[in-house]
Formats: C-alpha cells, sequence, structure tokens
C-alpha cells in the first residue's frame, strides 16, 4: 500500500464519472489526503505537487460498489446451514477478511453485507476501521430478520410478531446496523418457501418504520409477486433478486407490479449471475460424459430459468425500474473477485456496458445514500478509485484488467508499477 505525501495526482486517458455521462478525455484528478479537490483537463491543470500517477492511456472511474454480498459464506459450493454446522463465528470471520481484501484487490471499494452470523460482521467493520484487516468499505445489516425456522434463521435474528420485528430491528440498529435486511420470502433454507411471504404485512410494515425513523435503508430478499406486493405498499427501499413467480414458483410477470416499483422509486438488486453460476459447471459434466439424469435435467431447467429471469429483468429497465448491481457473492458457487461477471450479466438483461457501471458505481452510492461520500469522481468524495486497461463502458469484461485500486487515497493496487 503507497500513501502520497498529503497530494496526489492522476493523469487519466478517460474518467467515468459515476453519473452514467459519457467518458472525458484527458483529465487530471488530484487528491489531497483521502478525498478529490479537483477534476479538469489536463490542458488546465496546474504543475502537479508531490506524487503523479500517469495512467494517460487508461480509464478511471469510481471503485466498484457490490450493494450483495454474504462476506462469511465461502462461495465454494456449500449451503448456509454447512457453513452454520462446520464453523463458528472465528472462521466465519477470517473467511469475511479474506473476502473483503480479494474483493478490494479487483477494484469493488464497497460492498454490503447482506447477512451474516450474530455480530460477525459488526466485528469485521471495527477490524476495517482499526487498520488490522485489508479490504473494502463495509456497509454491513448484521443478521437478517426472519420468522422462526425461515430463510437463514441460523444467522441469529429469528422474529415473530409486530412486537418481535420491532425488537430485532431495534437491537440490530443498536449494534451497528447500517440498513436492515428482511427475508420476505423463504429462500434456499431448507423447510422454507421461497414462493411464499413469511411476514404478514404489518409485521413488514413495523421494520419500515423502525428502520426510516432512525434513516436507515431497509431492503427485502423477494422471490414472489406476492411478497413484492407486500414490500412496495410497506415502502421498502430495495428488492434483492426480485424474481415474479406466483405462489408455486411458476414465473408470472406482473406488469402493474413491476409499473408501482418504478413509480415509487424502489431499486431491484436482480443478482442475475448467482442464478447461472452453476450452468457451466454442469455443462462441463455434460460435455466430459460425468453427467448424471438429474443434472442433465437441472442444466436445462436452469439454462430456461434463466432466459426468463433475463426477460423478466428486461423489462423491469423498460418500466423505468432502477436497477442495482449486486453480486449475491460468497452464496452458492459465486466466489468474491468476480464482480465484473453481475456486471456482464446485467448486459446480458439488456442494459448498457456504461448503464452497468454507472449502476456499480454513481446509482448504488444514491440508493444506499452514501452518494455524498463515494460513488462519482467528482471534488468532495473519498478517492476511492478503479483505474483499468481499455473501455468498460463499451465493453464490460475490461472492468478486470485492473491497473490500479484507490481506497480514500491510497494506492492498494498497482499492476502498473
Amino acid at each position: 500500500m503507497q500513501r502520497s505525501n498529503g497530494s496526489l495526482t492522476i493523469h487519466a486517458g478517460r474518467v467515468l464519472d459515476g453519473t452514467g455521462a459519457a467518458a472525458a478525455t484527458d483529465v487530471v484528478v488530484r487528491i489531497e489526503r483521502s478525498r478529490i479537490v479537483s477534476v479538469g483537463p489536463a490542458s488546465n491543470a496546474p504543475p502537479a505537487d508531490g506524487q503523479v500517477l500517469d495512467f494517460s492511456n487508461a480509464t478511471l472511474l469510481p471503485g466498484l460498489i457490490d450493494c450483495h454480498t454474504h462476506t462469511n459464506m465461502p462461495g465454494d459450493g456449500r449451503r448456509g446451514e454447512d457453513v452454520h454446522l462446520a464453523d463458528d463465528d472465528a472462521i466465519r470471520l477470517l473467511r469475511s477478511a479474506h473476502n473483503v481484501g480479494r474483493a478490494l484487490e479487483t477494484g469493488v471499494t464497497t460492498v454490503c453485507d447482506c447477512g451474516g452470523w450474530n455480530q460477525t460482521t459488526f466485528r469485521l467493520k471495527d477490524g476495517l476501521q482499526q487498520g488490522v484487516v485489508h479490504g473494502s468499505r463495509v456497509l454491513a445489516s448484521g443478521r437478517p430478520i426472519t420468522v422462526s425456522g425461515g430463510h437463514c434463521w441460523f444467522m441469529g435474528s429469528e422474529a415473530d410478531g409486530v412486537d418481535g420485528v420491532r425488537h430485532a430491528a431495534r437491537q440490530l440498529i443498536k449494534e451497528g446496523a447500517d440498513f436492515l435486511k428482511v427475508m420476505a420470502t423463504g429462500g434456499s433454507t431448507l423447510g422454507s418457501d421461497p414462493f411464499r411471504p413469511q411476514f404478514s404485512p404489518e409485521e413488514l410494515n413495523t421494520i419500515s418504520l423502525e428502520g426510516h425513523r432512525r434513516d436507515r435503508k431497509v431492503v427485502a430478499h423477494c422471490r414472489s409477486n406476492e411478497a413484492m406486493r407486500m414490500v412496495v405498499d410497506a415502502e421498502y427501499d430495495a428488492i434483492m433478486h426480485g424474481w415474479f413467480t406466483d405462489q408455486h414458483g411458476a414465473r408470472v410477470f406482473d406488469e402493474h407490479l413491476a409499473a408501482d416499483i418504478a413509480e415509487r422509486g424502489i431499486c431491484v438488486n436482480p443478482t442475475l449471475q448467482i442464478t447461472r453460476s452453476r450452468i457451466p459447471i454442469l455443462q462441463a459434466r455434460v460435455d466430459n460424459g460425468t453427467a448424471t439424469e438429474e443434472e442433465t435435467t437441472m442444466l436445462d431447467r436452469m439454462r430456461r430459468g434463466h432466459a426468463t429471469t433475463l426477460e423478466q429483468v428486461g423489462k423491469l429497465i423498460e418500466h423505468g425500474v432502477q436497477l442495482m448491481a449486486g453480486s449475491d457473492c460468497g452464496w452458492g458457487v459465486y466466489p468474491f473477485g468476480r464482480f465484473d461477471l453481475e456486471l456482464a450479466a446485467m448486459v446480458d438483461a439488456g442494459l448498457t456496458p456504461a448503464g452497468a457501471i454507472a449502476s456499480a458505481t454513481g446509482g448504488n452510492a444514491k440508493a444506499l445514500g452514501i452518494d455524498d461520500t463515494v460513488g462519482t469522481v467528482a471534488p468532495g468524495r473519498e478517492a476511492d478509485l478503479l483505474i483499468v486497461d481499455g473501455n468498460p463502458d463499451e465493453q464490460i469484461s475490461d472492468v478486470t484488467r485492473v491497473l490500479a485500486v484507490l481506497k480514500a487515497g491510497r494506492v492498494v493496487v498497482n499492476n502498473a508499477a
């Protein structure tokens, strides 16, 4: 890690500022300590004072923001139940430290942890703030609020009834939750139902009120139309996954619901890559002749399901819904360090590469309420920056061609050195 002597000047060939505007060319970005103090044409820049980095043949953009991760999870195929039984909180915390370090190396300078065991994610934040952990900035929900026996019950915040969910929300905020994550439907947790609501409308409303009165964003894991309608009516800020299904799991797109989501300004994080993350693994088994009949059937089902998901997310884009870029990495077989796969999937769904970059930078920052600190290349913002070889606004895979990463004005990766 390199530290400038109070002043750092970067000459960039192109700058994407995180707002969705077209790239500016031949730009100088000046940083004092941790913050950007000026951004402007190189032709008008005063003589550099302090350290100078020349990236005149590269693209500079804000550090990426992944709005949906699980830092406790290994991304190696183990289920939540497996991690609950096999690991303790010490191992899960060590894994979180490793995962945020890996994320930072790939240009993801901020992650939202959307569900971890007990107080592990709060301790992760403490470690980052004290400098004993090297990694991305973290916004943590702590334990997701779920019903008894509901999705991710093993993480430690089962709550039932209006009084129960009120206490759970207040307790999480007391412990340091940056936002509240609510399991509005079941999910992959054994015994939960991913296509039916877990909470009553009154319970969902109570959590929303408690979060908002303490200036916290409130987001909901949702995999059904009925639950999404309840969450929209309860004025949640964002929907995670956002599957349009009936109570039996059939994919049914609800145009009126999509229009309401757009009209009310509720963001949707579609977590596209995780719905197709097992496809290459199963395809390899089919290709080499080792796939079972069950795996061959599963591959076909996953391909058809993912195609439907892409189609439905494309309709959300047409309705004007603001998409949030979030990978759900750590879960399933999705490891940290490949946020680019989620951005590529968003492009497959209908966003332009420039639109995917804007979603993962300024868009996410605004949706999370941190746009006064990070997400754009502008004076006054923290100097969390990613510099890549190529034009990611034209070819999204260029985000993987990392030349340098800065966090709070410090160069934490410099592959061009």
